[in-house]
């Protein structure tokens, strides 16, 4: 099968920092070929410029940089624009696509969707969850637009189970070929967990998306639960941005002195052992649409702090081996960590009992490859 995908959120020669679900996904799918469209949204007067990348997902992608105004201003008008552009790009190229998947709803389900009716070919969709609710909140007049792309993809993989639940809520549930697709991390190793010797929390972003993680919410945090349990402390892995390294080191100074320790950059092979030596994990971000990190720390053997009502909330029952904390209340997130840390032992009890009985196999890469997979070949049936 032929695939082109549409994604905005795909690491390319453009831009390095992207996230890499989408492009785990893709390389997943081995057995099918690839053209991966990654399109960056530039100003106006920019036009619509392409270079050609590989990786390991396929030897034909195109990096797009393309015009548009901010804020979604005439956000049909120039979406329409660059999907009459990748349709001249691909016939030039000669690549006839089987399946169009587009990696968000909204921006790439109207590139996608213009794409599929003109090769005559189903249309995927993958659900990330924030930027698609932001728009479709914004963009009301153009709900109706967003309820024909919902309705009329062949399959939609949402990526969390809460986005799906507010999408059916906007837009009205899909008859069938949902299906929930967790994000594949980079290292899925699958560790019994084992009692930490001391209350160390342990978390991982890139220091440049300190504000969305909510990096300054954890160091108050560990600061107020140290009242509570005074040998708890905060390392966080990650790097990228001295400028929030240095702002976050104050703060720690100031509410959590001698709490916080920064480990920098760490090799994603060996990011798992430190979760697993960790008596829990915390991240409560003020948005995130899955975070593939919390699935790593789960493999590894670790309960995990999550925001409510984003990430992986709704995969697993609260209080299990996951906990919810309010990512605007620092009292909730400390009141989370001062219970994984006392609660060790039962957390990892519980989480040992899922792993023994393939409760988190749905994580793996090799049951994401064959879901997706699966997937796929609903939107276009294999002779």
């Amino acid at each position: 099968m032929r695939i082109l995908h549409i994604s905005a959120d795909y690491p390319d020669p453009l831009d390095q920092r992207k996230p890499k679900a989408i492009s785990n996904l893709v390389a997943l799918a081995d057995t099918h070929e690839h053209r991966v469209v990654s399109i960056n949204r530039m100003g106006l007067g920019a036009g619509i410029h392409a270079i050609d990348f590989a990786d390991a997902g396929g030897a034909n992608h195109r990096a797009v940089a393309y015009e548009a105004p901010p804020k979604g201003l005439l956000f049909r008008k120039y979406l329409g624009n660059l999907a009459r552009w990748l349709l001249d790009d691909c016939r030039k190229a000669g690549f006839v696509p089987d399946l169009i998947h587009a990696h968000k709803l909204t921006v790439e389900g109207t590139v996608g969707m213009e794409l599929a009716e003109a090769f005559g070919v189903p249309l995927a969709l993958s659900i990330q969850g924030n930027t698609d609710l932001k728009i479709l909140k914004a963009k009301f007049n153009l709900r109706g637009h967003f309820r024909r792309i919902w309705h009329g993809a062949t399959v939609a993989f949402p990526f969390a189970v809460w986005a799906q639940q507010e999408i059916d809520g906007m837009l009205g549930a899909r008859p069938a070929n949902s299906l929930i697709l967790p994000c594949p991390g980079p290292a899925d190793a699958v560790m019994m967990p084992a009692l930490a010797e001391k209350p160390v929390i342990r978390t991982a972003f890139n220091l440049h998306d300190v504000p969305r993680k909510n990096c300054a919410g954890l160091i108050r945090a560990i600061g107020e639960a140290a009242k509570e349990i005074p040998d708890i402390s905060l390392e966080i892995i990650g790097g990228g941005d001295a400028y929030q390294f240095a702002k976050m080191s104050v703060l720690a100074d100031q509410v959590a002195p001698g709490r916080v320790k920064f480990l920098g950059f760490v090799p994603n092979l060996e990011v798992q052992q430190l979760f697993h030596d960790a008596a829990a994990f915390a991240l409560v971000s003020h948005r995130e649409s899955f975070g593939m990190v919390f699935a790593e720390a789960l493999l590894a053997g670790t309960p995990c702090l999550i925001p409510r009502g984003q990430a992986i909330d709704g995969y697993f029952e609260d209080g299990s081996f996951v906990l919810a904390a309010d990512a605007g209340d620092v009292s909730s997130i400390a009141a989370g960590m001062v219970r994984l840390v006392r609660e060790q032992a039962a957390f990892k009890d519980r989480l040992a009992k899922a792993i023994a009985n393939d409760e988190l196999a749905m994580l793996t890469q090799s049951h994401i490859r064959r879901e997706y997979i699966r997937g796929l070949e609903i939107a276009v049936p294999q002779g």
